[in-house]
């Protein structure tokens, strides 16, 4: 099959979340089980390479707009990338966040129906990832095209909502697609309604969180509700994790290479150079890790309930991102009361981020909503056990420790309406840790396959199904 993904970010070209993840992952993965992968992002600022073939300048419309999508190419892992760029639009310090990005998007999604048109590049599928290149499917439709097309709701949260004058400003449909309810969402137009609603078929990222949404259980502005129209072409299928990105037996970031049998010995070096990294003396605690952006939805607040567990039991707590100033300052300043327990590295870097992995026995992700999560995922493969709220995926993909199951267990969870279980987990783990049970866990979670070699044939599955 010729498969296309229309998606905002993309790896190894550009990242917010685990979006990009998803799309060069599974991307990888089905084309090595012998599809033809076409992924098509935007050309945002510091992508462009000389290697990149121009393949075209195609005209986009958008109501009195006329602006040229220039096209790039390139080849990765098996998948060709096709990159539409456009200077005014995409080359900004970042890619989200700016009052005209359904403008942006919109021009994107439109210079995609360019690229099927002008340089007839037919697909059987065509997978859309969130608000951003949810529009496509009705797209496609209007434009007289009839391949069978895909959405996958990645953060229902971001839902592209705005005046339905947009519909025509930016879209070039008439209202008669909002009247109708197509897409219409409360009194406004909506582009993952939009999606809903036009796709062939509907996915989420995790089975559990897709139980979420058709019982509303999370509140995204009431689109569970939406998505039960569409409940029988619904679906959850949770992500994986790119096994040459994420693998200790072989990862360059980290100071000692480890598998499951000689785990002790990589984790002990990893850990020491983490403690190096940051000028540390060793702990007889465990360390614990967080790699993640800063916001509510991350459960941070929770922390302030194990803070005094950590210092009492001489744990070391390392926190890897930014978001939120709330979230900030709060990490920030704990880290300047409890120098040698609480690290905070604010910002992002990739190479921190696979030392953290490989160097803390724990992994924190006390999500309020979580629909699926890779952080977890990461750290079952370098056997840094997971401490997990039961929200969305998060719940799919660890099996907790209940006392009796050790043969089993990957990891801890607690419900997150509980926080009072997220601080008797503290004590089990500082427990666990000192009689070196928690290993048993740790040995499980490498040995559990969350690869996307493991997750793509769901989606060739799907993909057959229409």
């Amino acid at each position: 099959m010729i498969i296309h993904f229309v998606t905002s970010e993309t790896l190894p070209f550009s990242k917010t979340g685990g979006l990009a993840d998803v799309c060069c992952g599974l991307g990888k993965a089905l084309a090595h089980l012998g599809q033809e992968i076409i992924i098509i992002s935007p050309m945002y600022k510091g992508i462009y390479s000389p290697s990149f073939e121009h393949v075209a300048t195609l005209p986009v419309t958008m109501s009195w707009r006329h602006r040229n999508a220039d096209i790039y190419k390139t080849v990765y892992n098996g998948a060709t990338y096709l990159f539409v760029s456009e200077l005014y639009y995409f080359n900004r310090d970042t890619l989200y966040g700016y009052d005209d990005d359904l403008e942006r998007f919109a021009f994107f999604q439109l210079a995609y129906i360019e690229i099927v048109r002008r340089l007839n590049m037919r697909a059987d599928i065509v997978h859309v990832h969130d608000w951003e290149s949810s529009m496509v499917p009705l797209l496609l439709k209007k434009n007289g095209f009839s391949c069978k097309t895909i959405l996958t709701i990645h953060n229902p949260a971001f839902q592209g909502n705005s005046d339905p004058s947009s519909l025509l400003n930016y879209f070039n449909l008439d209202l008669s697609n909002y009247y109708d309810g197509t897409c219409r969402f409360h009194d406004y137009f909506s582009c993952l309604k939009t999606g809903i609603m036009t796709a062939d078929k509907v996915t989420t990222v995790s089975s559990n969180h897709a139980k979420e949404l058709l019982a509303d259980l999370v509140s995204y502005n009431e689109i569970g509700y939406i998505i039960n129209l569409r409940k029988d072409d619904f679906i959850g299928i949770v992500n994986g994790v790119d096994v040459d990105e994420y693998s200790p037996a072989i990862d360059g970031y980290i100071s000692k290479n480890y598998n499951f049998k000689n785990m002790r010995t990589g984790k002990r070096i990893c850990k020491e150079k983490l403690e190096e990294r940051f000028n540390l003396p060793p702990i007889k605690g465990p360390s614990l890790g967080i790699v993640s952006r800063l916001t509510e939805q991350k459960g941070l607040d929770l922390l302030q309930n194990v803070i005094p567990s950590i210092i009492k039991n001489d744990m070391r707590l390392y926190v890897l991102g930014s978001g939120d100033y709330h979230y900030q300052n709060m990490i920030r300043n704990w880290s300047k009361f409890y120098p040698n327990n609480i690290i905070y590295y604010e910002g992002y870097s990739t190479e921190l981020s696979h030392l953290i992995y490989a160097g803390t026995d724990f992994f924190l992700l006390p999500s309020k909503f979580e629909p699926c999560g890779i952080g977890q995922l990461i750290a079952k493969a370098y056997g840094s056990v997971p401490i997990v709220s039961s929200a969305g995926g998060l719940y799919d993909t660890v099996i907790p420790f209940d006392g009796n199951n050790l043969d089993k267990a990957e990891g801890f969870r607690f419900e997150y309406s509980h926080p009072e279980q997220f601080v008797e987990i503290f004590d089990l783990v500082n427990k666990m840790y000192m009689d070196k049970s928690y290993e048993v866990l740790a040995k499980n979670s490498m040995k559990s396959d969350s690869s996307w070699n493991a997750i793509a044939p769901k989606y060739l599955k799907l993909y057959q199904s229409i």
